[in-house]
């Protein structure tokens, strides 16, 4: 009978392994024909020897029993002296113990002992238990082949405990190991020309000169296959798979060939669905019939359809179809609910309490545009917006949008009423984001100690580029943004003054380990205008407060007028580094210097803010609560508290 054992705590998990010392083209270790019975025989012999001292053992007992006296015994106090006298009434606990071995090898050893089933749990019968003890010579040996030790040194005892139970030691030398002395890996076909099957072909776990490691044969074999899944070679096979070993010579051999045959192809794309325009689904999928099947894109397709807002469920199955080479891609599709309404509550350190009312429309018509409105409320802002969105070529990343919006901010230096309208392109290009847009903006606003109304109309083109690389948008632990904007106006295009605006963000997070975050994040930007006093505020810069300077209040920090009223700036320069350690599960602790200032001239002058926080990374986002304190007073305060919820990019 073949044994078959598990290696745990292994990459390859779970994959059974031969035990034989030979393995042909069905994997399995075959040992020269005299090796094999002289194994045989030596099981047989303890077999029948364990066989026939239970017999002895019982004919003894029934010898001594006739022997004492011919009549049943009816003394109860010499009756238990006859059943103490058997070690198998009372067995104790039993204690596996292997030494010598490094963790891989102790850890397939113990799982390939029998006798360790019983580790830590009540012995067996003392004849059984030395029948387990007995074989486990053999197991041992089995157990260390498949990574290249044929030539263990093994010391074996078992011994009663002094708390009445049994030990079994095993001291174990795993001896010389056996090399592989050639190495032929091999994959044939279409396959051989597609660079997956390259690259695992040019960085093989195992090599020439190696120590025999059976578990990495078993993982490049694994690694064929899933390619051969993922990449559509439906009909792979393995020609050949063997390992073969020499105990004369000492010396294993591995000849591993793998014929891929044909690479499957995309057949026809087909959507099961009845409320949406084909020609919007098919801008859908980034691949197309007669392209190589690859299983990422699949995956890619069904995930692009279940973030869009169309549908409620989405399936897509791709089955191949053997007599044309191809595998036909059916998508179902089930409509999703049309209309979305919510309400939010909230309260910002910046803005105190505040509220939200908001309704989407996400299937307008068949071509898929959809709109969004939405009110909003809080103690210094008021806004009013509404966007209607258009598909483009690629509706996964690129949108077309027709906008309008009111904002009007009631603040002690500065009052303002802007009404926008205009409309913006956003593409994906790599992985820049980038938005283009053209808006007409007009604001009625007075600011510091200006006693009177001003007024601005400004006919605005602009463009924002955003580059981001990271594992997690939500939680990166490694991650770096960088973006940029560049918006303007002239008065020979409907606009009171000109100007043009510039500015750069950076944002980095890195993870030292498990525990600890580095974060860092700088803004720069700059102004050139004609008239700065006919640059409306909501176009001017300021800084501080929670997403800039922690330690002082909303957009505190800039120029003055001569009463000490902030007005704004020409120039921006924000820089914070922040220190995260987690402590337990979802929290963390950080401690974070921030510094900045908007500005006129050439020098800022900075305000810097310290401070510590608390973390939690919550479902939606992380959420952080901030203790800050800023070091420049005026207009600095000496204890801030302040509260901001998102994703660190």
């Amino acid at each position: 009978m073949v044994k078959n054992y598990k290696i745990p705590n292994h990459k390859e998990t779970g994959v059974t392994f031969a035990s034989h010392r030979f393995i042909s083209s069905d994997d399995r270790y075959v040992i020269a024909i005299i090796t094999y019975f002289i194994h045989r025989a030596r099981r047989l012999f303890h077999i029948g020897l364990s066989l026939v001292s239970l017999y002895l053992l019982l004919s003894a007992g029934a010898l001594r029993a006739q022997e004492a006296s011919p009549e049943p015994v009816s003394d109860p106090v010499s009756a238990p002296a006859t059943e103490s006298a058997s070690p198998a009434t009372a067995t104790g606990t039993l204690t596996v113990v292997v030494e010598g071995l490094d963790d891989t090898l102790r850890d397939n050893v113990l799982a390939f002992l029998d006798i360790n089933r019983f580790a830590d749990k009540p012995a067996p019968e003392e004849i059984r238990l030395n029948w387990l003890y007995k074989q486990a010579e053999d197991e041992i040996r089995q157990a260390l082949q498949p990574f290249g030790y044929f030539e263990p040194t093994i010391e074996a005892s078992l011994t009663r405990t002094d708390s009445g139970g049994w030990e079994a030691r095993y001291r174990i030398q795993p001896g010389r190991p056996m090399r592989i002395t050639e190495l032929d890996v091999q994959v044939l076909g279409e396959g051989a020309q597609d660079p997956p099957f390259q690259t695992l072909l040019a960085n093989l776990p195992l090599t020439q000169g190696q120590v025999l490691d059976q578990p990495k044969y078993e993982q490049i074999k694994s690694v064929m296959e899933s390619l051969a899944t993922e990449r559509g070679y439906f009909d792979a096979r393995f020609t050949e798979r063997a390992i073969r070993v020499d105990l004369q010579a000492y010396t294993a051999t591995i000849r591993l060939h793998y014929d891929t045959g044909k690479r499957y192809r995309f057949g026809n794309i087909t959507f099961k669905q009845d409320f949406l325009s084909p020609d919007l689904l098919s801008r859908y999928p980034s691949f197309k019939p007669g392209d190589p099947y690859n299983v990422n894109q699949l995956l890619k397709l069904q995930t692009d359809l279940s973030n869009a807002a169309y549908f409620s469920r989405v399936e897509v199955n791709a089955p191949p179809s053997t007599g044309t080479d191809t595998a036909p891609v059916d998508v179902d599709l089930e409509p999703g609910k049309r209309h979305r309404y919510s309400v939010g509550i909230g309260y910002g350190t910046d803005t105190g309490f505040r509220g939200k009312l908001r309704t989407e429309d996400r299937r307008v018509n068949r071509l898929g545009h959809h709109y969004e409105a939405e009110l909003g409320y809080s103690q210094i802002k008021s806004l009013v917006g509404f966007q209607y969105l258009i598909p483009g070529d690629s509706p996964v990343t690129d949108e077309y949008a027709i906008t309008a919006g009111y904002v009007k901010q009631n603040d002690d230096n500065k009052d303002y009423q802007t009404y926008t309208i205009g409309g913006s392109l956003q593409m994906q290009d790599g992985k820049w984001l980038k938005n283009y847009n053209l808006g007409l903006q007009y604001d009625e606003y007075t600011i510091g100690n200006r006693p009177n109304t001003e007024e601005s109309l400004l006919l605005i083109p602009g463009l924002s580029w955003t580059w981001i690389d990271a594992d997690d948008r939500i939680y990166p632990s490694r991650g770096l943004l960088f973006g940029f904007t560049l918006q303007g106006a002239t008065t020979a295009l409907l606009s009171d003054t000109n100007f043009l605006q510039g500015t750069v963000k950076l944002r980095w997070i890195h993870a030292l380990n498990n525990d600890n975050r580095l974060l860092a994040r700088g803004t720069l930007g700059t102004t050139v205008v004609d008239n700065f006093e006919k640059l409306p505020p909501s176009l001017r810069f300021f800084t501080g407060g929670d997403a800039t300077v922690r330690g002082y209040s909303y957009e505190s920090i800039g120029p003055t007028d001569p009463d000490g009223a902030v007005v704004g700036g020409k120039n921006l320069l924000v820089a914070s580094l922040e220190y995260e350690h987690r402590v337990w599960k979802e929290w963390g602790v950080a401690a974070f210097v921030d510094t900045g200032d908007a500005f006129d001239g050439a020098s800022p002058n900075l305000k810097t803010g310290v401070g510590v926080g608390v973390r939690w990374r919550s479902p939606v986002g992380p959420m952080r609560i901030d203790f800050a304190s800023g070091l420049d007073r005026p207009p600095g305060d000496a204890f801030r508290f302040s509260f901001s919820i998102g994703p660190d990019l």
